[in-house]
């Protein structure tokens, strides 16, 4: 009766990095994800929110783009699941904000002072 616990155990502790986890990144910056095997196969679920770069078999860029939930997933050469994230695009903590004149934004970057800038995946300023 213990056996086919430990199995079982075995099989979903193996299994546990190909499930879904979640991944912020601010938006116009990248964040670099190391694989525990080589890649064959990359999708991003909505590529308005997110882009991915594939720098070897083995690393992989993940660019927010705008604001948003997407997904990325990665396969080996047989078909099988090496990574399922659920990135989150967010607004990067410091150094930029953003102005409303009615529903049109304008976006700006703060470093050490406020310059307009056109965010990738938004509308750009009038």
């Amino acid at each position: 009766m213990r056996r086919p616990a430990l199995a079982i155990l075995a099989v979903l502790l193996l299994a546990a990095p190909a499930h879904a986890q979640s991944l912020t990144v601010p938006v116009d910056r990248a964040v670099r994800i190391g694989l525990s095997a080589s890649a064959k196969d990359v999708a991003v679920g909505n590529p308005a929110i997110a882009d991915v770069t594939v720098m070897d078999e083995r690393n992989i860029l993940i660019l927010g783009k705008a604001y948003g939930t997407t997904n990325v997933v990665v396969l080996d050469r047989s078909g099988r699941l090496i990574l399922d994230r659920v990135v989150n695009v967010t607004a990067p903590d410091t150094g930029r904000i953003s102005v409303y004149k009615g529903a049109t934004p304008s976006h700006y970057a703060c470093s050490p002072r406020c310059e307009l800038t056109t965010s990738t995946g938004a509308t750009p300023p009038p």
